[in-house]
């Protein structure tokens, strides 16, 4: 009996070893083909900030395969840079019912700009679309779908503009073209002595793209990578000219210099307008002449309610913040001079360098003193 189960134990250790000798099974989830078919509108995108608010790219697929009774497909989606696989946005989740989501230039720029790219590089980015599957009684594995595509950034933020200048001789000069205010997206240079050139605008200081060159007309921009699609301004005047580019509106407009105001303002005195008079204090209170738009740096404007009846209607303009009557002001170029008839304004001088020399408002109700400081011109409109 002793030898019987001797004999027994050692088959069931025999039996046991070779059971450890055999492969493991392993159990594999099928992943189901693609039929999602995942398209970008464009596979080649130059993206640039005046457009920063118009759709760069849509994604868009078919629906994912059916998983059977009791499932249901949620969609999401993500991107990622193809030569730096870490470089992955945020996985977005897609509203059910819909099989597609876009970007805006500037959400497909902050992404770049997430990703360290160099402005003006091209990436390849890899874009999926994952349908995960909700079962209650079993993981399935989600359905994929990928495309590719191109896509060149911009520089968001530019400190400054290089404007570049090729005279008649071919002597090359460069210009720094600083922001006039952080963030706004306009810059401004004056060219004291401007000459017969071609030029563009670039983004560096140590290259000459990408940049801004000649849109569909003289005072319009477009964006070049480099140089084989670009078109440089020609320049025919001479002189003294500010350059004002606007990367909002995509423009460039070369004016005379603008006129340098002694106190950076400008206000009103006179009683054309009743509630100024001839009072200094009133004057710096309320008659401040305002620059609302950047882009437009030369004009200057006041509004305010003016009477053809109180007094001589008359008034100057002042064109330092503080002092006496015989501070430096704007004088009408003869006295009594209607600034809807006659619009030369001259310089700031002082009284006694040729009188005391007024405008009379011959209107009556709410109008605007317009002074544009370039052409040197007063206008007033209607502000009603």
């Amino acid at each position: 009996m002793k030898t019987i189960l001797k004999y027994t134990g050692l088959l069931c250790l025999l039996l046991g070893m070779a059971s450890c000798n055999e492969e493991q099974e392993y159990y594999t989830l099928e992943v189901p083909a693609d039929q999602m078919f995942l398209t970008a509108s464009s596979t080649d995108i130059v993206l640039t900030k005046p457009q920063e608010a118009e759709t760069a790219v849509t994604f868009t697929w078919n629906e994912a395969t059916n998983r059977g009774e009791g499932t249901s497909i949620t969609y999401l989606f993500r991107m990622w840079m193809v030569e730096q696989t870490t470089n992955v946005s945020e996985t977005f989740e897609i509203p059910a019912g819909e099989r597609s989501i876009s970007f805006t230039h500037l959400q497909l720029n902050d992404i770049l700009a997430e990703w360290n790219i160099t402005p003006g590089d091209v990436t390849t980015i890899e874009a999926e679309v994952i349908a995960q599957v909700n079962c209650d009684t079993q993981y399935m594995k989600p359905e994929l779908s990928t495309t590719r595509l191109d896509v060149t950034g911009y520089a968001k933020n530019l400190e400054a503009l290089y404007l570049t200048m090729t005279d008649e001789a071919g002597a090359v000069s460069t210009m720094r073209m600083a922001e006039v205010r952080t963030g706004t997206g306009i810059y401004r240079t004056t060219v004291e002595n401007l000459v017969p050139c071609s030029y563009f605008f670039a983004t560096s200081s140590e290259e000459s793209y990408p940049a801004y060159v000649r849109g569909e007309d003289d005072n319009t921009l477009a964006y070049a990578v480099d140089e084989s699609a670009a078109s440089p301004f020609e320049n025919t005047l001479t002189g003294a000219y500010d350059i004002i580019v606007d990367l909002n509106a995509l423009t460039v407009r070369v004016i005379p210099k603008i006129y340098d105001l002694p106190a950076d303002g400008m206000w009103l005195v006179g009683d054309a307008v009743p509630s100024i008079g001839y009072d200094m204090p009133t004057a710096y209170a309320n008659g401040a002449f305002t620059n609302d738009d950047l882009a437009y740096p030369e004009i200057w404007k006041f509004t305010g309610e003016f009477s053809s009846s109180n007094g001589e209607h008359s008034f100057k303009i002042f064109a330092t913040a503080s002092g006496g009557w015989n501070d430096v002001c704007f004088f009408a170029p003869f006295n009594g001079a209607d600034p809807m008839e006659e619009h030369t304004f001259l310089p700031a001088r002082s009284q006694g360098d040729g009188g005391d020399l007024k405008w009379f408002s011959n209107v009556d109700g709410m109008y605007t003193v317009v002074i544009d400081l370039s052409q040197m011109t007063i206008d007033m409109v209607s502000a009603e």
